[in-house]
C-alpha cells in the first residue's frame, strides 16, 4: 500500500499544474487564509532549548538527508526551500532523493565508504533493516520518543510491531495516508425513489433492486444499474468490499492465533450476496471484464447507483459533465452496511507512509542529534513545519486556506518555483500525509465541486476501520500468489453458478498453503504482540 500511495504523490506532483483545472466546478465559496507564519514559529521552536540539555542552537551544524522522491532531480541554487530550511534551523541541509529502485544500492555505498548521511527516509522497511543488521543506524529510538510527540503520538499497535526488531524499535513510521476510499450512493436516486440511506445488507440489497428496477433517474428509461465493479477480467474488483459488511477480511488476529475470513465463513457470505445480485441482474453486465478506466463513463453518464471510490469522485463527474454543477448533487457517503458484531467497518488503511531513521555515527554526535530531532518533530503534521516543507507556506509565498465546513484548499495559480523545478517537491515527500486534508487547484479558490471532495473525504477519514493486522506480516509471496489465484478462480465460479461447494474451497485452500500461512501469521502476531 506504501508504494502505492508514494505513487499517487509522485502523479500528483508530476501534473498538479493541471489535474483540477478541468475537474472543478467554476462557482466558488467563502474561504479564510490560514496563519502564514510557519516560518517564525519553526524557527521559534528550533531554537528553543531541549529540556535537561545545554542549548545548541547557536551551533550551525551540517545534516545529509537522502530519501525516496517523487520526483528525484536535484534544485538550483535558488531553491526556497532549502533557505528556510537552512534559516529555520541553524544548519547546512543536504537533501538527495532516490527512486525506490535506486535508494538501498545508494545508501549501501555510502556506508561502505564510510561516508553515511545522517537523515534517512525510505519506503521500504527491508531497505531500512538490512542497514539496521550491519549496526550502522541508530540502535533503538525509543528512549527518544518523548522528544517527537507529534509524530509517536500517532503511533498504533501495529505500526510498532512493523519496526520491532528484538524488542527495539529500529525506525520511526511516517504518518499514513488515511483511507479515503469508501461506498458513494446517488443521493437523488434515493430522494426520487424516498429510500432511506441502507444499513444492512438487506437494505442495500432492496435499494440495489429499485435502482436497477424503478427508474431513479427518472427518465422513463430502464437503463439504470444498482452497482458495478471493475474486475478487469482477474476478480471481483470493488465487490469483494462488500464482505466487509459481515466481519473482519484477510488474514487477521483474533484472540490467541490467526484467523482468515475464507475459513470462518464471512467470505461465503460475501460471495452469496454478491450472487443474488448478479443473479437479479441489479449490475452492470460489464462488472467483471471492465477495467476502472472502462467502467468510468457508465459512472460518470449517471447510469450506476453505488460505486466504491474516494471523494474525487465528484470532481471527476464534473469534469465529464461539462463542470457545470449539474452533478455534485449526486453522490453521498454510504457508510458500510453492517451485519454482525464485527461488520460494518471500512478496510484497513496502511500503517505508515515510510520509515525515517538516522545513521550511528549522526546519533553519536548530541548536537546534531538535538538538530534532527527538533526538525523531525517541527516537520510532522499539523505543526508549522509540515506546512512550510509540503506546501510552501513560508518558503514560497504560497496560502494555505481554510474552507467553510472544513478542508484546506492551496492554490497554484502563481506557483513561483516548482512548475520549472519538480524536484523542490521532494521537500514534502517525508512528510506528506492525506490527513492535512488540502485539495489543491490551479484555480484561486475552491469551488463547490472541491468543496464536495472535502466532505466526502472528511467525512470518510472519521468512519471506523479495520485494523491493518496484515502489513506485520512477512508471509511467503508465491504461496500467497497462488492462493490469490486459487480464491479468485474459485469466486467467480461459484457467483456464475459453476459450484456450490465452498467446503471443498476451504479445505483446498487450507491444503494448498492456507494453512501454513495461518500458522506463520500466529507465530508473527505472537512476536509482535498482538496475541498472547
Amino acid at each position: 500500500m506504501t508504494r502505492r500511495l508514494a505513487s499517487v504523490f509522485l502523479l500528483v506532483a508530476m501534473i498538479s499544474t493541471t489535474v483540477l483545472t478541468a475537474c472543478s466546478s467554476n462557482k466558488s465559496g467563502t474561504t479564510s487564509p490560514s496563519p502564514s507564519a510557519a516560518s517564525e514559529t519553526a524557527k521559534e521552536s528550533a531554537n528553543q532549548e531541549t529540556a535537561g540539555n545545554e542549548d545548541h542552537s547557536s551551533e550551525k551544524v551540517t545534516i545529509s538527508f537522502i530519501e525516496n522522491g517523487w520526483v528525484n532531480t536535484p534544485t538550483d541554487d535558488n531553491d526556497p526551500w532549502r533557505k528556510w530550511m537552512n534559516e529555520t534551523y541553524n544548519v547546512d541541509f543536504k537533501l538527495s532523493a532516490y527512486p525506490e529502485s535506486d535508494l538501498e544500492s545508494k545508501l549501501m555505498v555510502q556506508f561502505a565508504s564510510n561516508d553515511p548521511p545522517d537523515l534517512i527516509y525510505a519506503w521500504d522497511l527491508n531497505t531500512v533493516k538490512k542497514l539496521y543488521k550491519q549496526g550502522v543506524l541508530l540502535e533503538d529510538w525509543t528512549p527518544y520518543l518523548d522528544k517527537i510527540p507529534a509524530l509517536s503520538g500517532t503511533f498504533t499497535d501495529q505500526s510498532k510491531a512493523y519496526v520491532n526488531e528484538g524488542g527495539k524499535m529500529i525506525g520511526l513510521p511516517t504518518l499514513p495516508n488515511p483511507n479515503t476510499y469508501s461506498f458513494k450512493i446517488r443521493q437523488d436516486w434515493l430522494d426520487n425513489l424516498k429510500l432511506q440511506m441502507p444499513t444492512t445488507p438487506e437494505e442495500l440489497l432492496d435499494v440495489l433492486r429499485k435502482f436497477t428496477r424503478d427508474d431513479p433517474d427518472q427518465n422513463k428509461k430502464n437503463d439504470t444499474w444498482g452497482i458495478s465493479s471493475a474486475g478487469s477480467g482477474t476478480n471481483l474488483g470493488e465487490l469483494s468490499r462488500l464482505e466487509l459488511m459481515f466481519g473482519k477480511s484477510g488474514i487477521f488476529a483474533s484472540n490467541s492465533q490467526a484467523e482468515s475470513s475464507i475459513v470462518n465463513g464471512t467470505h461465503k457470505k460475501m460471495l452469496d450476496f454478491v450472487k443474488t445480485i448478479v443473479d437479479e441482474k441489479l449490475i452492470d453486465p460489464d462488472w467483471y471484464t471492465q477495467g476502472w478506466e472502462q467502467r468510468k463513463p457508465k459512472l460518470f453518464s449517471g447510469k450506476v447507483g453505488v460505486t466504491f471510490y474516494p471523494g474525487v469522485l465528484v470532481n471527476e463527474v464534473e469534469g465529464g459533465n461539462g463542470a457545470t454543477g449539474a452533478t455534485i448533487g449526486w453522490f453521498e457517503n454510504m457508510p458500510m452496511p453492517k451485519a454482525g458484531p464485527d461488520g460494518g467497518n471500512l478496510p484497513p488503511g496502511s500503517i505508515n507512509s515510510g520509515i525515517i531513521t538516522i545513521s550511528k555515527k549522526a546519533a553519536e554526535d548530541p548536537v546534531k542529534l538535538e538538530r534532527i530531532l527538533k526538525i523531525i518533530e517541527n516537520s510532522t503534521y499539523p505543526n508549522d513545519g509540515y506546512w512550510a516543507l509540503r506546501w510552501g507556506v513560508g518558503v514560497n509565498g504560497q496560502k494555505v486556506m481554510d474552507v467553510e465546513g472544513g478542508g484546506k484548499f492551496v492554490s497554484l495559480k502563481g506557483e513561483l518555483y516548482r512548475p520549472d523545478n519538480k524536484g523542490a517537491y521532494d521537500w514534502g515527500t517525508w512528510v506528506a500525509t492525506g490527513r492535512d486534508g488540502v485539495v489543491e487547484s490551479t484555480n484561486e479558490q475552491p469551488g463547490e465541486s472541491d468543496k464536495k471532495q472535502m466532505k466526502l473525504d472528511r467525512e470518510t477519514m472519521q468512519m471506523p476501520s479495520n485494523p491493518n493486522d496484515m502489513a506485520v506480516l512477512s508471509l511467503d509471496p508465491q504461496i500467497v500468489s497462488d492462493l490469490d489465484t486459487l480464491q479468485s478462480e474459485f469466486d467467480i465460479k461459484y457467483i456464475l453458478g459453476g459450484t456450490k461447494d465452498y467446503d471443498g474451497f476451504v479445505k483446498k485452500w487450507l491444503a494448498s498453503g492456507g494453512q501454513t500461512l495461518l500458522d506463520e501469521a500466529t507465530k508473527q502476531f505472537k512476536q509482535a504482540g498482538l496475541i498472547q
